[in-house]
């Protein structure tokens, strides 16, 4: 979950941009420099400029970055074996993540960056607004990003089944 959230988080990933940074695609001269460049990069930082304030990730949670961290905390958790380990992988990140989510609302509250608007259709807490019906899950589903979704779940699969080539530590 942690991996997905994060792979939300982050812009598109285009693809087709490495075949272009590596040289072996030629881009037609007729565009301009900003254009090329723009091809060669493997983000879209701008994708996501005419979505507003809540969309994608943010249905989920109003500080899914933080939720995010989490989520691969508490996946520590579950593979802990004594109770100091859930403690320091469970509970200790638990507790500090909920805290730092409210304290930023609480700042952000108060200097003008979090809008009431924001604040009414959105949740602190993961799912909130998806149990409470201020969100609608058919409209995460559609916004959710495929590219970034399936990278994050190799990742963490990647990361679950450790293969012989991934063990740093044995």
């Amino acid at each position: 979950a942690g991996f997905f959230i994060w792979g939300q988080l982050a812009p598109p990933l285009n693809l087709s941009a490495a075949p272009i940074a590596l040289g072996l695609t030629e881009v037609s001269k007729d565009l301009s420099a900003e254009v090329r460049g723009a091809l060669g990069c493997p983000f879209d930082f701008n994708a996501y400029k005419d979505r507003g304030e809540v969309f994608g990730i943010t249905r989920v949670s109003r500080r899914p970055e933080i939720f995010g961290l989490l989520a691969m905390a508490l996946g520590g958790a579950l593979l802990a074996t004594t109770a100091t380990q859930v403690a320091f992988y469970g509970l200790g990140p638990t507790v500090c993540f909920t805290v730092l989510a409210m304290h930023s609302d609480r700042t952000q509250r108060g200097n003008g960056q979090l809008s009431a608007e924001k604040e009414a259709q959105t949740s602190m807490l993961p799912l909130v607004a998806f149990l409470d019906g201020r969100q609608s899950l058919a409209q995460f589903c559609s916004e959710v990003d495929p590219v970034n979704a399936y990278t994050a779940v190799g990742l963490a699969g990647l990361a679950a089944l450790r293969p012989p080539w991934l063990r740093w530590v044995k």
